[in-house]
């Protein structure tokens, strides 16, 4: 075959070869390291955000180098809870995120240990998960599961709902229900997960997403949703914040930057 015409046979094919390079490249998620052990990326939520900006904002953390510690402002003795900034502000830490459901009086709905200290003492009877942790060790726990262990055994726990488990079981119902979504998962290497949308989605849906994002997540609670869904991330020259910007309802409002959060959740650099 000449030469001439044997690379315009192979030229498709290269042109087929740089596109997918290209396409693998621009879909890659792109880790950035903010301390060791502790990392930040972004992913597309595409196609299941239903309002608002589709990316969903990423830290994972290697227990064994960095902490994650429980925050209650009835440790503070104020009169109302801080909002997120101020609690970066406070606790100083590389990354700052809501923490689960609670009460109009604030307080929180569920188990909650923070420092050793119980802080709400009555487990909530239908929320099947637990985000614990102790010395270099932290875990999301499924409390269905027989072999999850005692989460009051742990220095912190957030308890909550399961989003999916590890048998890829979506533990939420289907709702067309929308909001911001704060959720937080274990990945197959023991890392924990915190996944904090910019937009509104329904429970079920950023269930799927996590499950089919490159983050090779196993299994995954939920925290607080709606304008409580918050995070900010503090590691110079590094920042990012992400306000919860749609409630339940689906309806706009203003950011959240300035909704209390009576409970959060910190990542320490140790």
């Amino acid at each position: 075959m000449p030469r001439v015409l044997r690379a315009r046979w192979l030229l498709p094919f290269l042109a087929l070869a740089v596109a997918f390079a290209f396409w693998r490249d621009t879909h890659a998620t792109h880790w950035r390291e903010l301390r060791p052990g502790v990392e930040f990326a972004t992913v597309s939520g595409e196609p299941w955000c239903r309002l608002g900006s589709a990316s969903v904002a990423v830290v994972r953390v290697d227990p064994k180098r960095a902490r994650l510690r429980v925050h209650s402002f009835a440790r503070l003795h104020a009169s109302e809870p801080p909002g997120i900034v101020e609690w970066q502000r406070r606790t100083g830490a590389l990354a700052v995120f809501n923490a689960g459901q609670f009460y109009p009086d604030w307080s929180y709905m569920g188990l909650l240990v923070a420092g050793g200290d119980t802080i709400s003492t009555k487990p909530h009877p239908g929320f099947r998960a637990a985000l614990v942790a102790a010395d270099a060790r932290a875990h999301v726990l499924d409390l269905s599961s027989p072999g999850a262990g005692d989460e009051r055994a742990w220095s912190d726990v957030a308890q909550s709902f399961m989003l999916f488990d590890r048998s890829g079981g979506v533990r939420v119902r289907r709702s067309e229900r929308i909001a911001n979504r704060t959720a937080v998962g274990e990945d197959r290497r023991g890392w924990i997960v915190v996944c904090v949308s910019e937009g509104a989605y329904t429970l079920a849906d950023f269930a799927t997403l996590l499950q089919r994002a490159p983050l090779g997540l196993s299994h995954a609670m939920s925290m607080d949703g709606g304008l409580e869904s918050e995070l900010v991330v503090s590691a110079r020259p590094f920042r990012y914040a992400s306000f919860g910007a749609w409630p339940e309802t689906g309806e706009p409002a203003a950011p959240g930057a300035s909704v209390p959060l009576p409970a959060v959740i910190a990542v320490e650099a140790r």
